[in-house]
Formats: structure tokens, sequence, C-alpha cells
């Protein structure tokens, strides 16, 4: 089953091919109201997009831009622009989807034709299309220079009691505006950051800004915080100093703080980590084992790190609903951290199935685009007014609301 993305700023013309799209069946379609917005979609990760729409003229990022985008993300899936600018624009675009090595399957003129829609959807893949262009990746000095002003910036992506709704956390992830790039997401810059040593300076600002930021949101109830603690800081002994540093400097508590450490990141320096990560447990920290299911660390070692919570990697939660592999993953997981008194936290709830599959097994917390993408802070303020202490699962007619 297609997995579709739709971005229109137009109100009517993105309903009525909503509308269209779900009368031929078609029932995985996500909206985004501009080229930012469905690139935010992309960049969560947790939905799996083969065939975008994409109108020209939009607010903010324009369709022209987010073609460039999605060809430095290498995106392998049918492109459809449905526009109503003439010929030669169209032709433009055109070229440069083919510039960019993007699998533009047609252009769509507005009002949209079922039949033709339905024939573009089905089309095959074309024989000469090439193997995905090298994403266009920043350099060390950028990233440098990045850091130095600022470009690095927070982005919240909210986690839900499943049972109830109940916003209890945030999760910070770091995405990067770039003044060549635009806003590009982790997969174009972390693993630069770690290789150049600049991975904890990264962390340390996202720490920094994001608690400067939270409690100023409109939240019912003090949000709880989680941040990303890369297998390279594990080895800096003056981390848990620089975190209580910054931390008493904006007056959020470590009790309110999780930190997450993947599973192949224990494994690289077990003795580093046991110590670091049981200092900021000392402080009153919480430590979360995260993408659990990925790595190779043995039972014995992680029962001797002081873990308060386990989060099932997205990768098995995606199309656990369909997938019985998958879904006994899952399953399995959830047990375990029961077991182990542990919360258990699905990433990538990206459907309705899937929140219903994590209400069925009796995961605590969930957290993914379903809820909502990452977001920046003046988005993720407007989301905590709409939602006011609880998240209110989208009507299954509303697709806008899974923005």
């Amino acid at each position: 089953m297609h997995q579709i993305l739709v971005v229109d700023d137009d109100a009517v013309s993105q309903q009525f091919l909503v509308m269209v799209l779900q009368r031929l069946g078609y029932e995985g379609v996500v909206v985004a109201c501009d080229g930012l917005d469905a690139l935010i979609q992309l960049d969560a990760g947790d939905r799996l997009f083969d065939v975008i729409f994409c109108d020209l003229d939009m607010p903010r990022m324009d369709g022209i831009e987010f073609v460039r985008h999605l060809g430095e993300r290498a995106f392998r899936g049918k492109l459809l622009i449905s526009s109503g600018f003439d010929e030669r624009v169209l032709e433009s675009v055109a070229e440069l989807a083919r510039m960019y090595d993007l699998w533009l399957a047609g252009v769509l003129p507005k009002p949209i034709n079922h039949l033709m829609l339905q024939r573009l959807i089905d089309q095959p893949p074309p024989e000469t299309q090439q193997l995905p262009s090298a994403m266009s990746l920043p350099s060390e000095d950028e990233l440098r220079s990045g850091l130095d002003k600022g470009e690095i910036r927070p982005f919240f992506q909210p986690q839900v009691a499943v049972d109830s709704g109940e916003i209890r956390s945030v999760e910070i992830l770091a995405r990067w505006q770039h003044p060549r790039l635009g806003l590009i997401g982790p997969q174009q810059f972390i693993q630069l950051a770690e290789q150049s040593s600049l991975i904890t300076e990264l962390t340390l600002q996202l720490l920094r800004q994001a608690a400067a930021t939270i409690d100023r949101l409109p939240s019912e109830k003090p949000l709880f915080m989680s941040i990303n603690l890369s297998v390279e800081s594990l080895n800096d002994i003056a981390l848990v100093s620089q975190f209580e540093r910054i931390l008493n400097n904006s007056g959020f508590p470590f009790s309110r703080l999780t930190v997450e450490v993947t599973e192949t990141g224990l494994m690289a320096n077990p003795t580093r980590a046991l110590e670091l990560l049981t200092r900021l447990r000392l402080k009153g920290s919480r430590l979360a084992i995260d993408d659990f299911g990925t790595g190779f660390a043995s039972m014995d070692r992680l029962s001797r790190i002081p873990f308060t919570e386990l989060k099932i990697d997205k990768g098995f939660v995606i199309d656990a609903a369909r997938n019985p592999t998958n879904l006994s993953i899952v399953r399995a997981s959830a047990e375990l951290g029961r077991q182990l008194a542990l919360d258990v936290v699905a990433e990538g709830v990206a459907t309705d199935s899937e929140w219903r599959l994590c209400q069925e097994l009796g995961v605590e917390i969930a957290q993914g685009s379903f809820i909502s993408p990452p977001i920046d802070a003046e988005s993720f303020r407007r989301w905590l007014l709409k939602h006011r202490g609880a998240f209110r699962q989208p009507a299954p007619a509303d697709l806008s609301d899974s923005r």
C-alpha cells in the first residue's frame, strides 16, 4: 500500500486531492501545507513515503526549493507535480528534477482527473533510473561556523501516555538552519559532528537552548525532556559537570531530564559508559536505552546500568500492525520492559493502527508523526495550546491534523 504525501498550501485543492486518493483506495495519505512542513515530515523518519504530490507556489518554501531538498536527500519514490502554472515553467521544474535524479512521474493539471491520477501512481519505475546521488553535505568548517552562529536548533517531539493521551515529555532533536542548504536533518550532519569531535558541543548547545525554552511553553504540567547522547560523548569525563552547570543556570531540574543512549554506544566503551551514566543517575537524571533491539548489548550489561526507560526502535514499530515479525519484537520488548520495571516508549508511531497496537500491547508512552513530527519551538507552542495537556487523536476524516 502506497504511503502518500500531499504538499499544497491551498486547503481546497489539498482536501480534494486527498478525497480522490481515498476514493481510489489509498488510506496512507499525509498532508503538508508547504515545502518546509513536508521536510519536517520527511526528516521525522517514521513514514516512508513512496509518492509525493507537490504544488509549486507555496509560502515559506516553494515547490522548486522542495525539489532541491528531495534531490539532496536522494528521494527514490514517485514525484508528481500538481500545478496551474504554464507549460514552460513546468518543463523547467521537470528538468530540475531530472538533474537531481528524481523520478518525476508526471504533472497533474488542476483540477485533478482521477483516471490520470491512477495511471501516474501505477506507473512503473523508468528503466534508466540512476542510483541515488550523494547528498549535498556540509563541511566541517561550515559545522564549526554553524555552531558558533547558533544555527543548530532544537526541534521538539512530544511523548504522550498511550492510555490517557497526557503529554508527558518531549525529545530534543537537532536541526540545522544552514545558510546554503536550508533546513537540514540530522542524517546530513550528525555523523560529521561525531567524526570532527564537535558532537559534545552540539549536544550542550541543544541542551542549553531547550532548557531555557521548555518552561516558557504553555504546558498544563511541567514537561520532562529527553536528549540523545552520542557514543563519542560517553568518553567525556567533564560532561556531567557541564550538564549540571547548564541545568543550574536555566533552573531546569535534573529530575525532569532523560538521557538517551543506544545499545551500540554502550558497547563501544562499557566501563566509561557505566561511570558517566551512573553519575547522571546520581544527579537525578533518568536514563533511556534508545533504539532497543538494533544492537548487540548483552542483558547482563544492560542490567548493570540503572536504566529507567526502554525505547523500542521505530524500525520495529513501523508497520508492526501488519508485519508479524515486527509485531513479535514490539510485544516482546514491551513485556521485557515491564519485567524490568522500565517505562516503555514506542518510537515512530505514525499511523492510527500503530497507536492502537500500542494500546493493545500495554506500551506506556508513544512518540511519532501520528502525534507530531519534530517541530520548532514556536510550532510546538501552538501544538501545546491546541491539545491543552492531552493529545487528542485526530478523527479519521481530519487528515490535516496529521501534520
